[in-house]
Protein backbone atom coordinates (compact mmCIF):
# COMPACT_ATOMS: atom_id res chain seq x y z
CA UNK A 1 0.00 0.00 0.00
CA UNK A 2 1.36 2.94 -0.84
CA UNK A 3 1.12 6.59 0.88
CA UNK A 4 -1.95 8.07 -1.35
CA UNK A 5 -3.72 4.43 -0.87
CA UNK A 6 -2.64 4.56 2.58
CA UNK A 7 -4.09 8.57 3.43
CA UNK A 8 -7.20 7.71 1.49
CA UNK A 9 -8.13 4.82 3.14
CA UNK A 10 -7.90 6.62 6.24
CA UNK A 11 -10.11 9.62 5.20
CA UNK A 12 -12.54 7.54 4.30
CA UNK A 13 -12.58 4.74 6.97
CA UNK A 14 -11.74 1.94 4.82
CA UNK A 15 -9.00 -0.04 6.33
CA UNK A 16 -4.87 1.22 5.52
CA UNK A 17 -2.38 -1.08 6.58
CA UNK A 18 -1.15 1.81 9.23
CA UNK A 19 -2.08 4.76 10.98
CA UNK A 20 -0.43 6.99 7.68
CA UNK A 21 2.06 9.82 8.52
CA UNK A 22 2.46 13.58 7.96
CA UNK A 23 5.76 15.70 8.70
CA UNK A 24 4.85 18.64 10.47
CA UNK A 25 8.59 20.76 10.91
CA UNK A 26 9.26 23.94 12.05
CA UNK A 27 12.07 26.24 10.13
CA UNK A 28 14.43 26.27 13.53
CA UNK A 29 14.40 22.66 14.05
CA UNK A 30 15.59 22.15 10.44
CA UNK A 31 18.69 24.85 11.81
CA UNK A 32 19.25 22.99 14.85
CA UNK A 33 19.61 19.49 13.92
CA UNK A 34 20.25 19.33 10.21
CA UNK A 35 21.09 16.17 8.53
CA UNK A 36 20.11 14.41 12.33
CA UNK A 37 16.31 15.28 11.23
CA UNK A 38 16.74 14.27 8.12
CA UNK A 39 17.66 10.90 8.76
CA UNK A 40 14.99 10.07 11.21
CA UNK A 41 11.99 11.77 8.40
CA UNK A 42 13.97 9.37 5.65
CA UNK A 43 14.06 5.91 8.42
CA UNK A 44 10.41 7.12 8.87
CA UNK A 45 8.85 8.99 5.24
CA UNK A 46 5.97 10.95 4.83
CA UNK A 47 2.83 9.34 3.24
CA UNK A 48 1.76 13.18 2.54
CA UNK A 49 3.86 15.43 0.41
CA UNK A 50 2.52 18.86 1.56
CA UNK A 51 3.18 21.90 -0.36
CA UNK A 52 3.11 25.00 2.14
CA UNK A 53 2.67 27.53 -0.88
CA UNK A 54 0.74 30.74 0.37
CA UNK A 55 1.94 30.82 4.62
CA UNK A 56 6.28 30.91 3.42
CA UNK A 57 5.20 34.72 3.09
CA UNK A 58 4.48 34.82 6.36
CA UNK A 59 8.24 34.26 7.27
CA UNK A 60 10.10 37.01 7.07
CA UNK A 61 13.64 36.09 4.91
CA UNK A 62 15.66 37.13 7.93
CA UNK A 63 15.48 37.93 11.59
CA UNK A 64 14.41 41.06 12.91
CA UNK A 65 14.32 41.88 9.60
CA UNK A 66 10.58 43.61 7.85
CA UNK A 67 9.13 42.28 5.21
CA UNK A 68 6.51 42.82 2.81
CA UNK A 69 4.33 39.96 1.37
CA UNK A 70 2.22 40.38 -1.21
CA UNK A 71 -0.88 41.69 0.67
CA UNK A 72 1.06 44.54 1.57
CA UNK A 73 1.25 43.44 4.93
CA UNK A 74 4.37 43.90 7.10
CA UNK A 75 5.94 41.33 9.17
CA UNK A 76 8.61 40.90 11.58
CA UNK A 77 10.14 37.98 13.70
CA UNK A 78 12.29 37.03 16.28
CA UNK A 79 12.91 33.44 16.59
CA UNK A 80 13.06 30.73 13.72
CA UNK A 81 10.46 28.45 15.24
CA UNK A 82 7.64 31.10 15.09
CA UNK A 83 6.60 32.86 12.19
CA UNK A 84 6.34 36.37 13.65
CA UNK A 85 3.30 38.96 13.68
CA UNK A 86 2.53 41.57 11.37
CA UNK A 87 3.34 45.18 12.38
CA UNK A 88 1.96 47.36 9.61
CA UNK A 89 -1.84 46.10 8.42
CA UNK A 90 -2.78 48.17 4.92
CA UNK A 91 -6.59 48.07 5.92
CA UNK A 92 -5.49 49.82 9.50
CA UNK A 93 -8.46 52.57 8.26
CA UNK A 94 -11.83 51.21 6.43
CA UNK A 95 -11.52 54.23 3.95
CA UNK A 96 -8.24 52.36 2.37
CA UNK A 97 -10.64 49.28 1.37
CA UNK A 98 -11.99 50.88 -1.42
CA UNK A 99 -8.74 51.15 -3.26
CA UNK A 100 -7.04 48.33 -2.19
CA UNK A 101 -5.65 46.35 -4.83
CA UNK A 102 -5.60 42.79 -3.93
CA UNK A 103 -3.50 40.24 -5.22
CA UNK A 104 -4.08 37.97 -8.15
CA UNK A 105 -4.73 34.32 -6.86
CA UNK A 106 -3.26 33.01 -10.03
CA UNK A 107 -0.08 34.77 -11.22
CA UNK A 108 1.98 32.97 -8.03
CA UNK A 109 5.65 31.65 -9.53
CA UNK A 110 4.75 28.58 -6.84
CA UNK A 111 1.99 27.08 -8.82
CA UNK A 112 4.97 26.42 -12.05
CA UNK A 113 6.66 24.47 -9.28
CA UNK A 114 3.80 22.81 -7.56
CA UNK A 115 2.29 21.37 -10.91
CA UNK A 116 6.04 19.79 -11.18
CA UNK A 117 5.85 18.09 -7.64
CA UNK A 118 2.37 16.59 -8.38
CA UNK A 119 3.39 15.66 -11.68
CA UNK A 120 6.43 13.69 -9.90
CA UNK A 121 4.28 12.18 -6.33
CA UNK A 122 1.08 11.59 -8.24
CA UNK A 123 -0.76 8.40 -7.49
CA UNK A 124 2.34 7.54 -5.37
CA UNK A 125 2.26 10.16 -2.14
CA UNK A 126 -0.75 12.07 -1.12
CA UNK A 127 -0.46 15.49 -2.51
CA UNK A 128 -1.47 18.26 -0.37
CA UNK A 129 -1.46 22.04 -1.28
CA UNK A 130 -1.72 25.09 0.91
CA UNK A 131 -5.46 26.61 0.39
CA UNK A 132 -4.78 29.62 2.18
CA UNK A 133 -6.27 31.26 4.90
CA UNK A 134 -9.53 33.51 5.49
CA UNK A 135 -9.94 34.59 9.03
CA UNK A 136 -6.27 34.95 9.54
CA UNK A 137 -5.98 36.75 6.48
CA UNK A 138 -8.76 38.88 7.63
CA UNK A 139 -6.96 40.15 11.10
CA UNK A 140 -3.29 40.19 8.77
CA UNK A 141 -4.62 43.18 6.78
CA UNK A 142 -7.13 44.79 9.08
CA UNK A 143 -5.18 44.17 12.18
CA UNK A 144 -6.94 41.63 14.99
CA UNK A 145 -7.91 44.53 17.75
CA UNK A 146 -9.63 46.27 14.96
CA UNK A 147 -11.29 43.41 13.24
CA UNK A 148 -12.51 42.10 16.34
CA UNK A 149 -14.51 45.60 17.23
CA UNK A 150 -15.66 45.41 13.74
CA UNK A 151 -17.21 41.89 14.24
CA UNK A 152 -18.89 42.96 17.19
CA UNK A 153 -20.44 46.27 15.29
CA UNK A 154 -21.18 44.11 12.78
CA UNK A 155 -19.51 46.36 10.44
CA UNK A 156 -20.40 46.17 6.37
CA UNK A 157 -17.06 45.88 5.59
CA UNK A 158 -16.29 42.60 7.80
CA UNK A 159 -18.31 41.52 5.09
CA UNK A 160 -17.01 42.95 1.81
CA UNK A 161 -13.79 41.78 3.17
CA UNK A 162 -14.47 38.26 3.71
CA UNK A 163 -15.84 37.77 0.45
CA UNK A 164 -13.09 39.20 -1.03
CA UNK A 165 -10.92 36.55 0.44
CA UNK A 166 -13.25 33.66 -0.35
CA UNK A 167 -12.93 34.73 -3.99
CA UNK A 168 -9.15 34.86 -4.07
CA UNK A 169 -9.50 31.12 -2.71
CA UNK A 170 -11.97 29.80 -4.97
CA UNK A 171 -9.61 30.65 -8.00
CA UNK A 172 -6.94 28.89 -5.88
CA UNK A 173 -8.88 25.84 -5.19
CA UNK A 174 -10.32 25.85 -9.44
CA UNK A 175 -6.47 26.06 -9.90
CA UNK A 176 -5.32 22.96 -7.64
CA UNK A 177 -8.38 20.62 -8.70
CA UNK A 178 -7.42 21.46 -12.23
CA UNK A 179 -3.25 20.58 -11.21
CA UNK A 180 -4.40 16.88 -9.79
CA UNK A 181 -3.69 17.78 -6.35
CA UNK A 182 -5.52 15.24 -3.68
CA UNK A 183 -6.44 17.52 -0.59
CA UNK A 184 -6.27 20.97 0.24
CA UNK A 185 -5.32 22.40 3.78
CA UNK A 186 -7.31 25.63 5.22
CA UNK A 187 -5.74 27.07 8.38
CA UNK A 188 -7.33 29.16 10.35
CA UNK A 189 -7.02 29.79 14.00
CA UNK A 190 -9.84 30.02 15.81
CA UNK A 191 -9.29 29.44 19.52
CA UNK A 192 -7.89 30.49 22.23
CA UNK A 193 -6.14 28.37 24.97
CA UNK A 194 -10.10 27.84 26.58
CA UNK A 195 -12.53 28.98 24.37
CA UNK A 196 -13.63 30.19 20.65
CA UNK A 197 -12.06 33.76 19.51
CA UNK A 198 -15.89 34.93 19.02
CA UNK A 199 -19.26 33.79 20.19
CA UNK A 200 -20.44 30.45 17.83
CA UNK A 201 -23.22 32.35 16.84
CA UNK A 202 -21.08 34.61 15.34
CA UNK A 203 -18.69 32.51 13.81
CA UNK A 204 -21.73 30.20 12.49
CA UNK A 205 -23.31 33.86 10.93
CA UNK A 206 -20.08 35.27 9.05
CA UNK A 207 -17.40 32.78 8.65
CA UNK A 208 -19.52 29.13 8.27
CA UNK A 209 -20.89 30.28 5.32
CA UNK A 210 -17.61 31.38 3.62
CA UNK A 211 -16.12 28.23 4.66
CA UNK A 212 -18.89 26.02 3.19
CA UNK A 213 -18.19 27.63 -0.24
CA UNK A 214 -14.66 26.52 0.31
CA UNK A 215 -15.36 23.25 1.10
CA UNK A 216 -17.68 22.79 -1.34
CA UNK A 217 -15.35 23.89 -4.04
CA UNK A 218 -12.73 21.36 -2.87
CA UNK A 219 -14.99 18.30 -3.45
CA UNK A 220 -15.90 19.59 -6.60
CA UNK A 221 -12.54 19.31 -8.01
CA UNK A 222 -12.70 15.84 -6.45
CA UNK A 223 -10.35 16.46 -3.47
CA UNK A 224 -10.25 16.59 -0.05
CA UNK A 225 -11.02 19.33 3.16
CA UNK A 226 -8.42 19.96 5.18
CA UNK A 227 -8.94 22.59 7.98
CA UNK A 228 -6.47 23.35 11.09
CA UNK A 229 -7.06 25.42 13.85
CA UNK A 230 -5.31 25.76 17.16
CA UNK A 231 -6.91 26.46 20.31
CA UNK A 232 -10.35 25.25 21.95
CA UNK A 233 -12.47 25.36 19.14
CA UNK A 234 -15.06 22.29 20.53
CA UNK A 235 -18.05 24.28 19.54
CA UNK A 236 -17.44 24.72 16.10
CA UNK A 237 -16.37 21.06 15.35
CA UNK A 238 -19.98 19.75 14.63
CA UNK A 239 -20.60 22.75 12.24
CA UNK A 240 -17.10 22.25 10.43
CA UNK A 241 -18.47 18.22 10.01
CA UNK A 242 -21.76 19.31 8.41
CA UNK A 243 -20.54 21.76 6.16
CA UNK A 244 -17.65 19.13 4.66
CA UNK A 245 -14.73 18.89 6.11
CA UNK A 246 -13.23 15.74 5.65
CA UNK A 247 -9.95 15.93 8.26
CA UNK A 248 -9.12 18.13 10.85
CA UNK A 249 -6.13 19.12 12.50
CA UNK A 250 -6.69 20.66 15.89
CA UNK A 251 -4.86 21.29 19.06
CA UNK A 252 -6.29 18.32 20.48
CA UNK A 253 -4.57 18.33 23.99
CA UNK A 254 -6.83 21.93 24.83
CA UNK A 255 -9.90 19.51 24.58
CA UNK A 256 -10.47 16.04 25.91
CA UNK A 257 -9.64 13.68 23.19
CA UNK A 258 -11.55 10.61 24.53
CA UNK A 259 -15.12 12.71 24.38
CA UNK A 260 -14.17 14.09 21.66
CA UNK A 261 -13.71 10.69 19.90
CA UNK A 262 -17.03 9.51 21.51
CA UNK A 263 -18.85 12.41 19.92
CA UNK A 264 -16.85 13.12 16.32
CA UNK A 265 -15.10 9.87 16.03
CA UNK A 266 -15.87 8.12 12.42
CA UNK A 267 -17.30 10.71 11.32
CA UNK A 268 -14.06 12.64 10.10
CA UNK A 269 -10.40 11.98 9.87
CA UNK A 270 -8.65 13.49 12.77
CA UNK A 271 -4.82 14.19 11.91
CA UNK A 272 -2.29 15.01 14.66
CA UNK A 273 -2.50 17.09 17.47
CA UNK A 274 -0.01 15.74 19.94
CA UNK A 275 0.40 17.74 22.75
CA UNK A 276 3.26 20.65 21.63
CA UNK A 277 2.84 22.66 24.68
CA UNK A 278 4.27 19.78 27.52
CA UNK A 279 4.76 16.18 26.22
CA UNK A 280 6.79 16.73 22.95
CA UNK A 281 9.29 19.26 23.82
CA UNK A 282 9.61 17.95 27.99
CA UNK A 283 8.29 14.17 28.30
CA UNK A 284 10.64 11.89 27.87
CA UNK A 285 10.23 8.90 24.77
CA UNK A 286 7.85 6.41 26.89
CA UNK A 287 5.65 9.97 27.58
CA UNK A 288 5.44 10.68 23.41
CA UNK A 289 4.59 6.89 23.31
CA UNK A 290 1.97 6.49 25.72
CA UNK A 291 0.39 9.98 24.54
CA UNK A 292 0.17 8.59 20.56
CA UNK A 293 -1.21 5.39 21.51
CA UNK A 294 -3.84 7.31 23.76
CA UNK A 295 -4.82 9.56 20.48
CA UNK A 296 -4.94 6.44 18.43
CA UNK A 297 -6.90 4.90 20.52
CA UNK A 298 -9.34 7.82 20.80
CA UNK A 299 -9.60 8.53 17.18
CA UNK A 300 -8.70 5.55 15.39
CA UNK A 301 -11.54 2.85 16.40
CA UNK A 302 -13.31 3.06 13.23
CA UNK A 303 -11.32 1.43 10.41
CA UNK A 304 -9.29 4.63 9.82
CA UNK A 305 -9.82 8.33 11.17
CA UNK A 306 -6.58 9.32 12.37
CA UNK A 307 -3.30 10.85 10.25
CA UNK A 308 -0.36 10.78 12.71
CA UNK A 309 1.51 14.00 12.95
CA UNK A 310 3.00 16.22 15.67
CA UNK A 311 4.67 19.23 15.00
CA UNK A 312 8.59 19.51 15.63
CA UNK A 313 10.27 22.80 16.92
CA UNK A 314 13.53 23.29 17.53
CA UNK A 315 12.49 22.41 21.47
CA UNK A 316 11.77 18.80 20.72
CA UNK A 317 14.51 16.63 21.12
CA UNK A 318 15.62 14.34 18.12
CA UNK A 319 14.47 11.07 20.44
CA UNK A 320 10.82 12.06 20.82
CA UNK A 321 10.59 12.82 17.07
CA UNK A 322 11.81 9.05 16.84
CA UNK A 323 9.16 7.64 19.23
CA UNK A 324 6.50 9.57 17.77
CA UNK A 325 7.30 8.61 14.98
CA UNK A 326 8.03 5.07 15.44
CA UNK A 327 4.70 4.39 16.90
CA UNK A 328 2.54 5.32 14.22
CA UNK A 329 4.48 3.56 11.80
CA UNK A 330 3.85 0.26 14.59
CA UNK A 331 0.33 0.49 15.30
CA UNK A 332 -2.77 0.27 12.91
CA UNK A 333 -6.18 1.45 13.93
CA UNK A 334 -7.93 -0.85 17.10
CA UNK A 335 -6.23 -0.95 20.40
CA UNK A 336 -7.16 -3.58 22.53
Amino acid sequence: MNGLERVVKAIELSGPDRVPVKHSTLPGAFLKYGRLLEEIYERYPSDIVYLPMANEEEYSPQLRVESRDRWGCVWYRTRDDFKGQVIRHPLDDWSKLSFYQFPDPLNWPEFSLAEKIIRKHHGIYYVLVDGDTLWQRMFYLRGMKEILVDIVKDREEVYILRDKILEYILKRVERFAKMGADGVWFRDDWGTQYNLMIRPTVWRKIFKPAYQEMFRAVHDGGMHVFFHSDGMIKHIIGDLIEIGADVLNLQLPTMDIFQLGKEFGGKVCFLGGLDRQRILPFGKPDDVRRHALEIIEAFGRYNGGYIGEGEVGPDVPLENVKAMLETFYKYKYYIS
